[in-house]
């Protein structure tokens, strides 16, 4: 945690200073995504890096929305926002979510005006919502163990409503791009994804609002006001912690924690021991040294762990074999083609995947969660192994932006399949490799012709491995 953060908006500039572009845009979105590979398997600042990825789920921007696409620069800002904030304070990465012009862009916080009845017009209602729906609070109230809460009928209590949305939505308006003009305009203004969206008061709203848990905001107050008591409401709202705790368990442990693991984890969020609530780095310890994400026995349940996602399933193995190319740059411009994954671009602000989803078959019926299992489809499962197996069977000689893997740790076991498979059980399987999944692929290893040679058994061992469901499942 103490490690300086590595910055994908110096990585991207870099990136594109190395690769210059002959197109309309200097730095593009091909450099954003070269960076973020390089730095997710480079960076020593992993575990960072690692979390900040897990909450680009959560609070979620996208370049494919089109105010984005040629902003590579500002929404590699808004991950450096996520790694700079991933061990601090949860409200101030609220805050900072919230003035952050590319997410005021993605989600039309950025130049909302306070309604103008004689024309019709009303404050945008896009942030309002999902400010609440997905960043904060939810769709119904929880227990402490993130567990609903449920009505005299039995059924969830909404934690807000649609003219509770409206009046949030008036909370956020009269924010635009940073300006230090004379006289800035609210809608001429230069666009700048390097500094906080400003408050422009003549567009703020400032009559009353009434907003979540029946707060009130008072009327003829200035739009910082609005806005700070808006989001201390939702900051200390009792769902916050574990609705936002559960979802970095998911992101980081386990797609089923228990409601003790997320009880646990909220209560720290709650106050991390020194009378500090939202305390992010105190979260983290608390998923990662909890009981349920290090013990054996807990690791051995059927309803325990998750899927991998398909970037993280390539950084495991591009890692694991000290993954490069002759030029120094990982140039995987639209993973999404192959895994429906890619830094920043799901398809909404829903993630690629919702935590709730639930997989029909075994799953559903077992009652689990497998949230990345909607991204596994009938497609995927045919494009992701394909895209394992393109990046081990590379060319001999490879030209100068062909990734390659490092094999030697697999080659110098060459002559003993059990010991290579030992290897790769170790480096993609967490040593959890079952007994039938290491039997076939030693047993593969043993009846290749004689005249196989060392790095194709590696390449067979390892494409064999890297596509079990013992490697796509972290344990």
């Amino acid at each position: 945690m103490a490690l300086p953060e590595t910055s994908h908006r110096a990585a991207t500039d870099a990136d594109a200073a190395a690769f210059p572009n002959t197109g309309q845009y200097p730095v593009t979105s091909n450099n954003r995504q070269a960076a973020w590979w390089k730095v997710s398997l480079q960076a020593p600042d992993q575990l960072r890096q690692r979390v900040a990825f897990a909450l680009s789920e959560i609070l979620v921007i996208s370049d494919v929305a089109s105010q984005l696409t040629n902003e590579p620069d500002g929404v590699a800002s808004y991950n450096d926002l996520l790694a700079d904030d991933a061990f601090g304070n949860f409200r101030q990465l609220l805050q900072d979510v919230t003035l952050s012009p590319a997410m005021g862009n993605y989600l039309n916080m950025l130049r909302n005006a306070k309604a103008v009845p004689a024309k019709g017009t009303s404050a945008d209602e896009n942030y309002a919502r999902e400010v609440q729906q997905l960043f904060t609070i939810g769709l119904s109230e929880l227990q402490p163990d993130g567990t609903l809460k449920l009505d005299s009928t039995g059924l969830p209590i909404p934690t807000y409503n649609q003219v509770e949305i409206v009046q949030m939505a008036n909370v956020f308006t009269g924010w635009g791009y940073n300006s230090t003009a004379t006289a800035p305009s609210f809608y001429g203004a230069t666009a700048d994804f390097d500094h906080p969206m400003m408050l422009y008061p003549a567009y703020h709203d400032e009559t009353q609002k009434t907003i979540v848990n029946d707060t009130v905001i008072p009327a003829n107050q200035d739009g910082a006001t609005d806005l700070k008591m808006t989001l201390d409401a939702l900051f200390n709202h009792p769902n916050t912690g574990p609705f936002i705790c559960a979802q970095l368990i998911q992101r980081l442990v386990t797609s089923n924690p228990s409601p003790a693991y997320v009880y646990r984890v909220s209560q720290v969020f709650a106050n991390d021991g020194t009378g500090t609530r939202g305390n992010l780095g105190a979260v983290i310890r608390a998923i990662l040294l909890d009981y349920e994400a290090r013990s054996l026995a807990v690791a051995g349940d059927s309803g325990y762990g998750k899927l991998k996602e398909p970037l993280l399933r390539m950084t495991g193995m591009f890692r694991a074999f000290g993954a490069s190319a002759q030029d120094g740059r990982f140039a995987i411009f639209n993973p999404q083609t192959s895994l429906d994954q890619a830094s920043l671009r799901s398809p909404t602000v829903f993630n690629f995947f919702d935590p709730g989803y639930v997989q029909q078959g075994s799953l559903a019926g077992a009652g689990l969660l497998a949230p990345e299992f909607e991204i596994t489809t009938a497609s995927t499962a045919i494009s992701v192994p394909n895209f394992i197996y393109s990046n081990i069977y590379t060319p001999t000689s490879p030209s100068s932006t062909t990734i390659v893997l490092n094999l030697s740790s697999l080659t110098a076991n060459s002559t003993s399949p059990s010991a290579m498979v030992a290897t790769l059980n170790q480096l993609l399987c967490a040593n959890a490799m079952s007994s039938q999944t290491h039997s076939e692929i030693t047993s593969a290893l043993a009846s290749a012709p004689a005249s196989t040679s060392a790095t194709a058994l590696a390449q067979m061992a390892l494409y064999l491995a890297a596509t079990s469901p013992d490697a796509a499942i972290q344990r």
